[in-house]
């Protein structure tokens, strides 16, 4: 037989290797709670640095809605993964949907209270005396933990059902829910100084917002959630560290955004996203308790059943790294 020289063997494994088929990336989809804005712009900036891609993974990103139930969707097998208020993650699962919360990429709750710094409203006790306009929702069951956690007499407190901001901007109610990492920015660029108060500062220890998928997928295919949780948190990581361009590019994804509003809202988001928690660990890890804190407040104020075991639909130890 000929002896090959050693430049002809290079040249046949090189022709072999470039016969043979790259890996396949993992296709998966991220179905967000709401339209896409600067509190996806952790996702946003995995997909765009490519940490997505460093892990096997080719995420498509994808926008909620008033009519798009991520819960629903990924339930469904529509979508791989998903965000939304704990709240729905939990109702979801008392409807049988068999839903696993594997993240939490905001630490801390933004849902309370938001008033014009006019009205005076500094602590709960404030609102004695004042009216309260609330939608039906996540921040309503936290606000109202919040106001018995701060002994507030409701008997002297007035409710009515309503939404947007002009109730508030036109004196007709003194606070009303909301999340107050983005609503008071809007008052604020209208002109209005704003005054918050957060549930998660009165003992209400509950999540806003958390990663999910099925569990048949965290099932079959633990090491794909490891891996986009991995992105993730880089994504996150990376977005805080440089904000201008994480503006930029979330605005490129939805160019309907006041720049100026995902700006501020950006840079108050960090206070939500980093924890003392997520020094220790990982971003976007979850803890337990949380949830258990979130169903308590749920049972009590929002309706939920009883009966369910809600540490049993978390899976911690996913977004944290292997020792």
């Amino acid at each position: 037989m000929p002896r090959l020289s050693l430049v002809s063997i290079a040249s046949a494994c090189t022709a072999i290797a470039c016969a043979m088929p790259a890996q396949a990336a993992e296709n998966i989809s991220l179905r967000v709670s709401w339209t896409m804005n600067v509190q996806n712009a952790g996702y946003i900036m995995a997909r765009e640095k490519g940490f997505y891609g460093a892990e096997g993974l080719d995420v498509t990103l994808m926008p909620g809605g008033p009519n798009i139930n991520s819960t629903t969707l990924v339930a469904s097998g529509q979508n791989t993964f998903g965000t939304n208020d704990v709240s729905a993650v939990l109702y979801g699962n008392a409807q049988d949907m068999n839903l696993v919360m594997v993240g939490a990429c905001f630490q801390k709750s933004p849902a309370g209270l938001l008033s014009l710094a006019s009205s005076g409203i500094k602590t709960p006790k404030d609102l004695e005396g004042k009216t309260i306009a609330y939608n039906e929702g996540g921040p309503w069951h936290y606000t109202k933990a919040m106001l018995n956690k701060a002994g507030v007499d409701m008997s002297r407190v007035r409710t009515v059902v309503a939404v947007g901001n002009e109730v508030l901007m036109n004196g007709n109610v003194q606070a009303k829910t909301a999340f107050i990492v983005n609503e008071p920015i809007a008052v604020e660029l209208q002109g209005h100084k704003t005054a918050t108060l957060a549930a998660a500062d009165y003992g209400v220890n509950a999540y806003a917002e958390v990663i999910f998928t099925t569990a048949k997928y965290v099932a079959e295919k633990p090491e794909v959630v490891r891996a986009f949780l991995r992105a993730t948190a880089k994504g996150w990581d990376y977005a805080l560290k440089n904000q201008p361009e994480a503006v930029a590019a979330v605005l490129k994804v939805n160019p309907t955004l006041n720049p100026e509003h995902q700006k501020r809202q950006l840079a108050l988001q960090e206070g939500f996203v980093r924890s003392d928690y997520t020094a220790k660990t990982a971003l976007c890890a979850l803890e337990p308790a949380k949830v258990a804190d979130s169903y308590q407040v749920l049972t009590t104020y929002g309706g939920l059943r009883t009966g369910m075991d809600p540490v049993k639909m978390v899976r911690a130890d996913l977004a944290v790294p292997k020792p």
